[in-house]
């Protein structure tokens, strides 16, 4: 299974997720984000690292363009309240690939990613909570994810995943992708090489 690592914000980190096998490389350009990082730094580590770096952004779509450049980004993540016409600009201007973050709450709010369709590349789910936007370490719920397969966007699922549930959430969900942050961490920001390794370990053994 494929398996993004997102949050980076140190050259090392990023090199142990590419030399153990992460599909993509997040990098959160989102000032009030605790794992926020500069496109300065991150266009260092990118260079450095030869896996596909995905830029995360809230609610910013003036800005994307200029780091997408600046950074070397190859995909970039709407992880903010971005309306469809958002989504279908951003695709449209933007070589790589879009994924749209959402955080339903039930069915309802999945019904309403259909609207997305053919303005994003994937929808990735995210459990939402206390008014922030992401990296909370809670569990999404899969049976909702499920629902969301339905839409016919490849889903990637975040919210909470570790090295001992991600295979229960494969199995329960089949997404495209699995999206970690805090669950392999050590703080935020921080990945924790024992943590990468279990997690890619057990994603390898399935």
């Amino acid at each position: 299974m494929r398996v993004k690592i997102c949050g980076l914000t140190r050259e090392e980190d990023a090199k142990r997720a590419g030399e153990l096998g992460a599909w993509a490389l997040g990098f959160i350009f989102y000032p009030k984000s605790k794992r926020y990082i500069e496109p300065e730094q991150a266009a260092k580590i990118i260079a450095a690292v030869k896996v596909p770096a995905v830029g995360v952004f809230v609610n910013q779509t003036g800005d994307i363009l200029d780091i997408a450049r600046q950074a070397g980004l190859k995909g970039v993540q709407l992880h903010g309240d971005e309306a469809p016409q958002d989504c279908a600009r951003v695709k449209t201007n933007f070589t790589g690939f879009v994924i749209k973050a959402f955080r339903p709450e039930n069915e309802d709010d999945i019904a309403a990613i259909a609207d997305y369709k053919g303005k994003i590349d994937y929808a990735l789910l995210d459990a939402g909570t206390g008014g922030q936007y992401g990296g909370t370490g809670h569990t999404f719920d899969w049976n909702l994810a499920v629902k969301a397969t339905e839409t016919g966007i490849p889903l990637i699922l975040a919210g909470g995943l570790t090295a001992e549930n991600i295979l229960t959430a494969n199995a329960k969900v089949k997404p495209f992708a699995a999206d970690l942050s805090s669950g392999v961490e050590s703080a935020p920001g921080i990945k924790d090489k024992a943590k990468l390794e279990a997690l890619f370990s057990a994603v390898k053994g399935a």
